[in-house]
């Protein structure tokens, strides 16, 4: 038993070396598949959905850091989640400014509420990371607990806007008629 038990310590590091290095795109490859279809809502997020899901899942894998760690051992696990929190709110804010109508189903109906839930849950989680999440067990394991939440609430809340507007043809057809009126008057500028 102690050659298996000295092989599994030493491929520690490198597994997690390796592990570190594929996980972003692991974390992002929803989302890349998500904003490569044509559902108005996942396809107009495609520069920023990767982001969005990075910035949750890691946020998430510190949270559950939090929760599992002694709290004298969080401090790794406390930093990413906090800067990964940040990572997920700009992403999303980006994201959303940059989707045009698209974006309008993120803020109704259930993703909307899903959407406000993630938003609350991830800044709480991190607000908690940040100020007392080294200092009390409880603080450590509720500020863990909110950004797991927070990240499931993100990507339930982007799945179910995504299923909105596909529901909805003025998703589609208000930006292919605007895409449209650009053509033509680009067209018709350079004519002239």
């Amino acid at each position: 038993m102690r050659l298996p038990a000295r092989l599994l310590a030493a491929s520690g590091r490198p597994a997690g070396l390796g592990a570190g290095l594929v996980a972003p795109a692991v974390a992002s490859y929803t989302a890349v598949l998500l904003s490569d279809t044509a559902t108005p809502s996942w396809h107009e997020a495609y520069r920023e959905l990767p982001f969005v899901f990075v910035g949750s899942a890691s946020a998430a894998s510190g949270g559950l850091g939090m929760i599992g760690s002694p709290v004298r051992e969080t401090g790794p696990a406390r930093r990413l989640a906090m800067g990964s929190a940040l990572l997920e709110l700009a992403a999303e804010h980006r994201m959303e400014r940059s989707m045009g109508l698209a974006a309008e189903p993120l803020h109704q109906g259930r993703a909307g509420t899903l959407m406000k839930a993630s938003r609350a849950l991830t800044v709480v989680g991190a607000v908690g990371a940040a100020l007392l999440g080294g200092r009390s067990r409880v603080a450590a394991v509720l500020s863990g607990a909110a950004l797991v939440a927070g990240s499931a609430c993100t990507r339930f809340a982007v799945f179910e806007a995504g299923q909105a507007s596909a529901r909805d043809p003025r998703y589609t057809v208000v930006p292919q008629r605007e895409r449209l009126e650009r053509r033509q008057a680009e067209q018709a500028e350079q004519a002239g």
